[in-house]
């Protein structure tokens, strides 16, 4: 039985294959970021110390959530820094008219401070595999990423 919050990585041949849930859709978006992050850098025991905005949007849950965590890996390769946590402000989805929008805010350190802990490179998030799973109680979301 899982927790009601958490994540995991699942090996896929050159790939990585992540999935986060929670109870919310939210929560899931929270948790897959952060099991991305751990790929690529052992953050324990660092306190973030930068912050910056982060919008996804998608004509889909699955666009919206390949988006977020592309997103979140341009960001923080544009601005230096090595994320560590993320925070969804809003999140926002019309099934009918296909719009869905997030606006989140993620935190990290500057890639010099932790270059010692990089442990592997994410290039990017793959939509082979993508799947957003919302029920009643529970929110599970699965990608694969590019190593």
């Amino acid at each position: 039985m899982k927790k009601e919050r958490g994540h995991e990585t699942v090996e896929h041949g050159a790939d990585m294959g992540i999935t986060g849930w929670g109870s919310f859709a939210n929560e899931a978006f929270e948790e897959i970021a952060l099991a991305m992050f751990e790929l690529i850098v052992d953050g324990e025991g660092i306190e973030p110390t930068k912050s910056m905005p982060v919008r996804a949007e998608g004509e889909s849950e699955e666009e919206l959530l390949v988006d977020f965590l592309n997103n979140l890996l341009m960001k923080a390769d544009i601005e230096g820094l090595v994320l560590l946590a993320v925070e969804i402000k809003w999140n926002y989805g019309d099934h009918a008219a296909k719009e869905f929008h997030l606006d989140a805010v993620a935190r990290g350190v500057p890639i010099d401070r932790v270059r010692d802990r990089l442990l592997r490179e994410v290039k990017a998030v793959t939509y082979f595999g993508v799947s957003v799973k919302n029920r009643m109680d529970s929110s599970t979301v699965t990608v694969v990423v590019d190593l």
